[in-house]
């Protein structure tokens, strides 16, 4: 039973990163987006031709632009030409 539940706790934190959301900036320059996760806000700087991963556990986004997305963890967000998408 003990290695049960330490296979299961195991399998837990091995699949939380697989649901965070992630950004990917295609612009030449850096982009902020501010990030709110409970009532936590922290801005998160991706530079050019970064891929970030972030909010593993739901969140609202607001992007550049002044959008505000809730992300619930898992999308992939692309930003190119300054517009943002959302897979």
């Amino acid at each position: 039973m003990k290695k049960f539940v330490i296979a299961v706790v195991l399998g837990a934190m091995s699949v939380g990163s697989a649901y965070a959301a992630s950004v990917k900036n295609n612009d030449t320059n850096a982009q902020t987006l501010v990030v709110t996760e409970g009532s936590t806000k922290t801005q998160l700087q991706v530079g050019a031709g970064e891929t970030v991963e972030f909010c593993s556990g739901g969140c609202f986004v607001t992007f550049p632009n002044g959008d505000r997305e809730a992300l619930t963890g898992g999308e992939a967000v692309e930003i190119t030409g300054g517009k943002i998408s959302i897979k």
